[in-house]
């Protein structure tokens, strides 16, 4: 399921959304983040986000600017000041430019870009508020050549692009071939209202202001259905609580607000495997499936192998069926081998932090690999001092597939063989929360 509410719209509805969450004409604060690249000398966005602020919303950690300087790099964050919305989008349209000191000398393209509008819950958002993201590639002409960081009274890295994704807090990025790459993301606070959870309750707070909109919090709790209005709240345990879907939407059914177990991108409930231990194990005892499947340790390190390959291509198998877990140090006869050994081998360490090593090196490569790459959740379980690491995966919106090969897989019995091109035309189309096709 996706939350993107609108994709592919130009400079005149741009404006006539974010007017209905600010004021247009009125000097904001705001805090920029982003990496610029050099090619040719011209300076241009690598990626980068311009978040607003209203009042003192502003976190003083996110306002502390800092700029590292290489020679084809610019690293900057906590770049602020203030800008009204529509100087913003006039200069980005008109003159190729954002009106910001700082960032004068850096290169936009003009003229009617597509912008994409997307929500960000307000437990993942900066303020108390949800974010409404807007975004766009405004530059295409990108060139990002990874090398090392190397500068006069700055710190050496061995990886532009590995840095470049540390500094962005991203997951993945795949430099000249991502399709993020020359993107910029506009920010605005949702002041309409917010989902509030305490240990005892469900509530929520209503926008500021004479426009407010009208509001219902509606959804489930562990299966007990959620219908409240302004003023009420829904009781129940969160700490017993298992599967939690409230979406916060305004009498128009537009969303406003949501915590989901089933977004993957912002879910609110993560798997806890000392709850689910003795399911677990009983899924285990069970055999491999249609949606459970067994691997040994395979080697990350040495990568001498195409084993590997196995692991994304059942995690993109059950992502295009109905999801799946697969368990990783559990033979094919349902024998718990560990990946005990494999970890203190290639990682030379402490078992402990061995296993966490490896659970990363999963979740990166399977990151790395998919498309969908939100799709998954991994953690350890422990039997008899033997750990198995668990990919839980989740049926994803649209078609998925591996990045590197262009080739998509689902789950038939206990094996993923290759979607055949039928399979792939008869394949449900990516839709947003409300049904529609994106």
């Amino acid at each position: 399921m996706s939350l993107k509410q609108i994709s592919n719209f130009g400079q005149a509805e741009l404006i006539e959304r974010m007017a209905q969450f600010v004021d247009l004409d009125t000097s904001l604060p705001f805090v920029f983040q982003g990496v610029l690249t050099r090619h040719t000398g011209d300076w241009s966005l690598l990626m980068g986000t311009l978040t607003f602020y209203e009042n003192d919303d502003c976190d003083e950690q996110e306002a502390k600017t800092c700029q590292q300087h290489y020679p084809d790099f610019r690293f900057i964050s906590g770049l602020s000041g203030e800008i009204t919305p529509l100087d913003l989008i006039a200069g980005l349209s008109e003159e190729g430019r954002l009106s910001i000191p700082g960032l004068a000398d850096v290169v936009f393209e003009r003229g009617n870009a597509n912008w994409t509008e997307s929500l960000t819950p307000s437990h993942a958002s900066k303020g108390l508020s949800p974010e409404r993201c807007f975004t766009s590639r405004v530059c295409s002409d990108v060139y990002f050549h990874d090398s090392k960081l190397i500068a006069y009274g700055l710190p050496f890295h061995m990886s532009a692009l590995e840095y470049a994704r540390e500094f962005l807090g991203l997951d993945t990025f795949h430099g000249n071939s991502d399709g993020r790459k020359g993107e910029l993301s506009i920010k605005i606070p949702d002041r309409r209202g917010h989902i509030t959870l305490s240990d005892r309750e469900a509530l929520f707070s209503d926008g500021r202001g004479e426009s407010a909109a009208e509001l219902m919090l509606v959804g489930e709790i562990d299966g007990k259905p959620v219908q409240i209005k302004r003023g009420e709240k829904f009781k129940f345990e969160r700490e017993k609580a298992s599967s939690v879907e409230l979406w916060l939407v305004t009498d128009g059914d537009e969303i406003v607000d949501y915590r989901s177990s089933s977004e993957w991108e912002y879910r609110l409930v993560k798997s806890d495997p000392n709850v689910d231990m003795a399911k677990l194990l009983q899924i285990i005892k069970s055999g491999e499936s249609e949606h459970c499947e067994f691997k040994p340790y395979i080697d990350l390190v040495a990568c001498k192998n195409n084993k590997a390959l196995e692991l994304e291509k059942t995690v993109c198998a059950f992502s295009n069926h109905q999801g799946g877990k697969l368990f990783i140090g559990v033979d094919d006869d349902t024998g718990i081998i560990g990946i005990n050994e494999g970890c203190q081998r290639h990682y030379n360490c402490d078992l402990q932090e061995g296993v966490r090593f490896y659970q990363n090196a999963v979740k990166k490569r399977l990151q790395e690999s998919l498309v969908k790459n939100q799709c998954f959740d991994t953690y350890l379980i422990e039997d008899d001092k033997k750990y198995v690491l668990v990919v839980e995966v989740q049926k994803a919106n649209g078609i998925n597939y591996l990045l590197q090969k262009n080739e998509a897989y689902i789950r038939r019995g206990a094996s993923s063989p290759r979607m055949t091109p039928a399979e792939i035309q008869a394949f449900p189309e990516e839709t947003d929360v409300l049904g529609r096709m994106l």
